[in-house]
């Protein structure tokens, strides 16, 4: 009798009780338990075990994407939209934690499904709100676990590194100067001489770290210093990073910087200095600390920091010659007689601006100001050619294919409403037949209207400003930030090197 064969007339078909499997991986390095298929598995055999119809269908995934940010987890959103549809009658997961990785994510995930009649099953903590009842105590202790658990991988990874930083151990990317000797750090003599040059020009030569940048790039040319790690030439960020890391004085800090989440999202922060851990001569010195405390005490440098401009059309920008972006440079202010202060900002490439002619040319000067003018008189120009309904061409691509999916709906349901006809009034199929036609249709169905849903949602998502219009309405208005209306109208604008611009629009 253990082995009696299960009546498959006792299944509950998933046409009478639909239901989904959602599962979900953060990233490609889940260790084979929290994998895809093996948590597919799992629900496939609780599925028919409790005799319940199996559907491929019923499949939800999440691929490399974190429980910890529900906003980005289409599939989720696609099974919450069910829900309220009343389309769902069960979400089956392997545990709490492939529900979500956020206790408040987790419950509130919970109670949008219990409010419309959603069975929930969470198999490995054995919950089941069809008997454990609305306010479970259960399941909130397991989903505070689930969300404790990062955190705590998280503190014992902290824990591993600052055992590690303790011992003078080092783990990952070997910073420029040094190489690695077992767990160690030691000195890489060929880069390290670079290291000291950079200081010495810096701290004893009057260099700036400009000047420090097109001298190391001459030496490098000469062949008489060895490249960068990343790239081939030095860059500006190259040169300010080894300035200010204090492992070139031997010196480690752990713990500088946090994880958060800030609406719906993971930022990095820089914690207070008192929750810094600092480790004095954890590597070799190649620099001595005074000279490190002399390239960064330098008050002058603070008081002459300057801050670039608004800068409306960042991104667009791109150098004709190497493709980069191209950036604001804060030339210089001045007052006219009568008072009014005048600040000319001028255009240049980003690669220029960090490795000079060794990366790029410096392209002829052009103020901001006047480019801003340009664009927006070029758009008007253009606003005036164009029809008054006219859409972006992405958003086009996307209401187009909304449109088709919306009419293979529409098809789909008289083809639905003619096979009633058919059997109901013509007679002129069987109740096998229909019934058979009729699964084929309503699974087409609810697969079309998933897809509508992915679609809007994704079209919510992209489109900032999704009427053209709108963006052109914006540039008659004076002292307006253009920002939204620039990135809605322009492609890119290619800054050539004899100053011509060429805009790519997104609108024919």
């Amino acid at each position: 009798m253990f082995f009696e064969e299960k009546n498959t007339e006792e299944l509950i078909r998933y046409e009478d009780y639909p239901y989904a499997v959602y599962a979900r991986v953060s990233s490609e390095k889940d260790s084979q338990t929290t994998s895809i298929q093996n948590q597919i598995d799992i629900c496939h055999h609780w599925i028919e075990k409790n005799n319940y119809e199996w559907k491929d269908e019923a499949i939800q995934l999440d691929d490399g994407i974190s429980g910890t940010i529900l906003l980005d987890r289409k599939a989720m959103q696609l099974i919450l939209n069910k829900a309220k549809n009343h389309k769902l009658k069960m979400v089956v997961f392997k545990s709490i934690s492939r529900l979500a990785r956020d206790l408040k994510d987790a419950l509130d995930i919970k109670e949008v499904l219990l409010a419309h009649g959603v069975r929930v099953v969470t198999l490995e903590e054995g919950y089941d709100s069809l008997y454990e009842g609305k306010n479970s105590m259960k399941f909130e202790m397991f989903s505070m676990f689930a969300a404790q658990y990062p955190q705590t991988i998280s503190v014992s990874a902290s824990s591993a590194l600052a055992a590690k930083a303790r011992r003078g151990e080092h783990s990952g990317r070997v910073p420029y100067g040094y190489k690695k000797n077992g767990k160690f750090l030691e000195i890489y003599e060929e880069q390290a001489k670079v290291i000291r040059m950079i200081f010495d020009l810096y701290n004893n030569h009057g260099y700036g770290q400009k000047r420090v940048v097109h001298k190391l790039n001459e030496e490098l040319l000469l062949g008489n210093i060895p490249k960068p790690q990343q790239n081939e030439r030095w860059q500006l960020s190259t040169v300010q990073r080894i300035l200010q890391n204090p492992i070139y004085c031997g010196v480690f800090i752990a713990n500088r910087y946090t994880q958060v989440k800030i609406g719906g999202r993971k930022k990095f922060i820089r914690n207070p200095e008192e929750k810094w851990t600092i480790y004095k001569d954890w590597a070799p010195k190649i620099i001595t600390l005074e000279d490190y405390e002399k390239a960064n005490n330098k008050k002058h440098v603070l008081k002459k920091r300057r801050f670039n401009p608004k800068n409306e059309l960042r991104g667009l920008m791109k150098c004709g010659v190497c493709g980069a972006n191209m950036v604001i440079l804060f030339s210089y202010r001045r007052r006219k007689k009568d008072g009014v202060k005048v600040e000319h900002n001028y255009v240049k490439c980003s690669a220029y601006r960090r490795g000079g002619k060794n990366m790029c040319i410096s392209h002829p000067p052009i103020q901001y100001k006047d480019l801003r003018e340009i664009v927006i008189e070029k758009l008007k120009e253009k606003g005036r050619k164009l029809k008054l309904n006219v859409k972006s061409d992405y958003e086009e691509k996307k209401k187009r294919r909304i449109r088709e999916t919306k009419v293979q709906i529409e098809a789909a349901e008289k083809k639905h409403k003619r096979l009633l006809e058919l059997f109901l009034e013509d007679q002129m199929i069987s109740k096998a037949e229909f019934q058979a036609k009729r699964k084929e249709i309503e699974d087409q169905l609810e697969q079309l209207n998933d897809k509508l849903f992915l679609l809007e949602r994704e079209e919510e998502e992209s489109i900032d400003i999704t009427n053209i219009k709108i963006a052109f309405s914006l540039l008659k208005k004076k002292d307006q930030d253009l920002y939204e209306a620039f990135h809605a109208l322009i492609e890119k604008l290619v800054i050539h090197e004899d100053g011509t611009v060429d805009f790519h629009y997104k609108f024919q």
